[in-house]
């Protein structure tokens, strides 16, 4: 592993390299995705500026990765519950937003997630409340096991239970706002920390059980039983998704519209795909959820292979690192992240493809935005830390 020794914070560092080079690579991706995607971005998109924002905010991200690390690990966990709470009182902002017209929040497509800030641009509390919650769970994790001295279901329904008390109150506020997309990704980062915090493996079981009946009771109750279904959820854009999903063909100008289009794309690309700022097939949202289609358009399989084959070597760098370390906190709070960008990766070039519902759930690293990515610095400076602590274990 190529590492270099430096000091940060008064102690000998050694800077991953390999794991660098990953992150750098991802931003040159979004780039040449994002440039890819400027002559087919609605009208009222100013496609260059997107570009050069995402720039901004990879140059920000590094200089917030530099800042966190220098700020220390410890302190990260230890002073989490500040931020917890200034992003409630944030969350609580754009839900005050639907009774009382604050100049500081505009609804985008319906949704009021984004708080203005003059001159710069907008901020998406959600983002960052969802690895907040990663690095709480950690620590609620590592302090119930701590003072665990067996293994039993009451034991495990405790654990659970401090959990959801952190966990209710966030999911609530975002959900409302509306936002189904993040919701489900702390769900899943959630279990996935569960899921290695020596539970008892029934419980793994369990879930997966509770979730496919979950999922399969949907598609058969929406295919066989609309009218329960629509009783249950309500007739939202939640069951539109649905129609556009497993009945596309019949609704290519309404609800499948996103979904025909990036099917095209996909499919007419061929091997090498159409070449870059190829304006043959417009998106809603080319430079967010459905960067991959643009990449597919332009680049083809060899592109599409390429965007996830350095996703997959970047999560097995993320594990490797994570298996290596010695501390049980910052263990969990791999898993936790691990879990919330596999399931992103996978749900967003899943819906691309038609396997998976479109969500508002976008490509980690890749898609345009800048919340999300100063959000992802946060773990990253803990795992750039892990790194570097198994480094210097290895040399004593």
């Amino acid at each position: 592993m190529a590492q270099k020794k430096l000091t940060i914070s008064n102690k000998p560092f050694h800077i991953d390299f390999f794991l660098l080079g990953l992150i750098l690579l991802m931003a040159a991706i979004s780039l040449i995705a994002i440039y890819g995607a400027i002559p087919i971005t609605p009208a009222w998109i100013n496609g260059q500026s997107i570009l050069i924002k995402q720039a901004i905010w990879y140059g920000l991200g590094f200089i917030t990765l530099i800042f966190l690390l220098n700020f220390g690990v410890d302190r990260l966990f230890t002073s989490i519950k500040v931020f917890y709470w200034i992003l409630i009182f944030l969350l609580f902002l754009l839900i005050l937003d639907f009774y009382i017209d604050l100049p500081f929040i505009t609804p985008i497509n319906g949704s009021r997630a984004w708080i203005i800030l003059p001159g710069i641009g907008t901020i998406q509390p959600s983002e960052f409340m969802k690895i907040v919650l990663i690095l709480m769970s950690a620590n609620i994790i590592h302090e119930h096991n701590q003072f665990k001295t067996q293994m039993s279901f009451k034991d495990d329904l405790s654990l659970f239970y401090k959990i959801l008390k952190v966990v209710l109150l966030p999911l609530i506020l975002i959900i409302l706002q509306p936002d189904t997309g993040i919701p489900i990704v702390i769900v899943i980062s959630i279990l996935a920390m569960l899921a290695v915090s020596q539970i008892k493996p029934a419980w793994i079981l369990i879930g997966l059980v509770v979730g496919l009946v979950i999922f399969g009771g949907t598609i058969y109750l929406f295919e066989y039983h609309p009218g329960i279904l629509e009783k249950l959820v309500g007739a939202s854009y939640r069951l539109n998704r649905l129609h556009g999903w497993l009945h596309t063909e019949q609704h290519t100008r309404t609800w499948g519209a996103q979904l025909y289009t990036s099917l095209l794309a996909v499919g007419s690309a061929g091997l090498t795909g159409h070449g870059p700022q190829a304006a043959l097939i417009m998106f809603a949202e080319p430079q967010n959820d459905f960067i991959f289609a643009v990449i597919a358009k332009n680049y083809g399989f060899l592109g599409v292979m390429f965007v996830i084959v350095v996703s997959l070597i970047f999560n097995l760098k993320l594990l490797s690192i994570a298996i290596k370390n010695r501390n049980p906190k910052e263990q969990y709070m791999v898993a936790g992240l691990l879990g919330m960008l596999f399931f992103q990766q996978f749900q967003n070039m899943g819906m691309i493809v038609g396997i998976l519902p479109i969500t508002g759930i976008t490509l980690p690293f890749i898609s345009s935005g800048g919340s999300s990515l100063l959000s992802y610095m946060i773990p990253l400076a803990i795992i750039f830390h892990m790194s570097s602590e198994n480094k210097t274990r290895l040399q004593h």
